[in-house]
C-alpha cells in the first residue's frame, strides 16, 4: 500500500467493522479482502479514482444495453444474492445501491449465498424482484427452479458477477428468464476485468486492465490457442494499491477472431467454477460451503467429499502448529449444523485426514467432488 497511514493491522479492523457502517476508510477509502480461493485472503484498499473508474467500466459498458431509467428503485425493485459480509465486493455493491437510494431502501433486498434453494426461491417469491444479482451458480439453480414452476418471478435483468458464467448456461438463464443477462468477470484484486456487451462473450477492458496468460512457470503466453495455467493481472487505476503482474490461478484463452459485438478482444475461461450440489434432499451451491470453510483458523486448503446423496466428509489440509483432526472436526461439525438448520436433518458431514483427491484429468484437486456410489 503506497499510503504510510495505513497498514494491515488497520485494515483488518475496518474490514471486521458492524455491517450498518458505511463509513471510509481513514475517511477517504473502501476496503474489501478476497474470498481466498486462490490462495490465503487478500486485504485490497480502494481509493476513489479507481472507484470512479471502474464504476464508469460497470455503467458504460456493462450496463449500456438496459435503459437508464430502468435502475431508478423507487419503480424497479433489486434483489443480491451474495455473501452477506461486509468484507466481500458483491456485498459492498448491495450496501452502496441502498445508500444511493434513500427512501426506497425496502426496494433493495440481499439474500445469504448460504440459503439452500427452496429458501432463496421462498425469499424472492415474497420479495417479487424486477431486477436480479447474483454469482453464477446461483443463477443457474435459479432457473431451473422457475423452469419447474416453483419460482414465479418476471424478471427485467439479471447480473451475473465474480464467477464463470459459460456460454451454455448464460443462453440457459436467457431462454428461462427471457430478459437481457449481464456478466462480469471481475475480481477484488483486478476489478472489472472482462464484461459482456450484450452478447455471451467476456470482451476484456484492455484499455484499464492488462491480461496476460501464462504457462505452469509463469511465463508469459504469446498467441496461444491453448487454455493458460493461470493469468497475470495488472491494474494501475488504484493508486492506493496497485496491482502489478498478480497471479492468478485462473485458466483462461485470448480467442483471436473479431466479433462485430465489441471490438475489444474476447476472452474464454474455464476457472472459478461452482457447482451446485444436494444434500439432504435440499439444493446448494459450493460457494456456500467455500464461505463456511475459509473462516476456519489453521485451514490452508480444503475439499468437500460427497459420499451419498445425505452424507459429506470434509479434507484439507492445516497450518503447521494446527491439529488437523480438531481444525476439520470444527469445520465437519460446523456444516452438518448448516444443513440441520436449513432443514436437511439427515445429513451428515465427517471429517478425514486422508490425502485430498485429484481430477483424473489435468490431477487437479477440486474444491468439490461427488463420490456418491465410489469407494473413497
Amino acid at each position: 500500500m503506497t499510503d504510510p497511514e495505513l497498514n494491515v493491522g488497520l485494515v483488518r479492523s475496518y474490514l471486521a467493522r458492524d455491517p450498518a457502517d458505511n463509513s471510509l476508510l481513514l475517511g477517504k477509502y473502501t476496503a474489501l479482502q478476497t474470498s481466498g480461493s486462490t490462495g490465503n485472503p487478500l486485504p485490497m484498499v480502494r481509493d476513489m479514482h479507481r472507484n470512479q473508474i471502474h464504476t464508469q467500466l460497470l455503467l458504460q459498458r456493462l450496463m449500456s444495453p438496459v435503459p437508464v431509467g430502468y435502475y431508478d428503485h423507487s419503480k424497479h425493485k433489486m434483489a443480491f444474492i451474495v455473501h452477506l459480509s461486509t468484507s466481500a465486493s458483491s456485498y459492498g455493491s448491495y450496501q452502496k445501491t441502498k445508500a444511493r437510494h434513500p427512501g426506497y431502501e425496502d426496494n433493495i433486498t440481499a439474500i445469504s449465498i448460504l440459503d439452500s434453494a427452496d429458501e432463496m426461491v421462498r425469499k424472492l417469491n415474497a420479495f417479487q424482484p424486477e431486477i436480479l444479482v447474483a454469482y453464477p451458480p446461483s443463477l443457474v439453480m435459479l432457473a431451473e427452479e422457475k423452469a419447474k414452476g416453483n419460482l414465479d418471478i418476471g424478471l427485467g435483468l439479471i447480473v451475473s458477477s465474480a464467477e464463470l458464467l459459460t456460454e451454455e448456461n448464460y443462453h440457459r438463464i436467457h431462454e428461462v428468464f427471457g430478459c437481457p443477462v449481464l456478466n462480469n468477470y471481475c475480481m477484488t484484486e483486478g476489478g472489472e476485468i472482462a464484461m459482456t456487451h450484450n452478447c455471451p462473450h467476456l470482451h476484456i477492458n484492455e484499455d484499464w486492465v492488462i491480461i496476460e496468460p501464462v504457462d505452469e512457470n509463469r511465463r508469459p503466453m504469446k498467441d496461444s490457442d491453448e487454455f493458460s495455467a493461470g493469468i497475470l493481472v495488472t491494474d494501475l487505476s488504484n493508486f492506493v494499491q496497485p496491482i502489478i503482474r498478480y497471479y492468478v490461478g485462473d485458466s483462461i484463452r485470448i480467442r483471436k477472431e473479431k466479433f462485430d459485438c465489441c471490438p475489444l478482444p474476447v476472452m474464454e475461461i474455464r476457472g472459478r467454477s461452482w457447482e451446485s450440489f444436494s444434500i439432504g434432499g435440499k439444493s446448494f451451491t459450493t460457494k456456500g460451503l467455500e464461505v463456511k470453510a475459509k473462516f476456519c483458523k489453521g485451514l490452508c486448503q480444503y475439499q468437500f467429499v460427497q459420499t451419498s446423496g445425505n452424507s459429506m466428509e470434509v479434507r484439507g489440509v492445516t497450518a503447521a502448529g494446527y491439529d488437523k483432526a480438531k481444525v476439520l472436526g470444527g469445520l465437519a461439525e460446523m456444516l452438518e449444523k448448516f444443513f440441520a438448520d436449513a432443514g436437511c436433518e439427515n445429513a451428515t458431514v465427517t471429517f478425514s485426514e486422508a490425502p485430498l483427491l485429484h481430477n483424473a484429468k489435468g490431477g487437479k484437486t477440486p474444491m468439490y467432488k461427488n463420490c456418491a456410489g465410489e469407494e473413497v
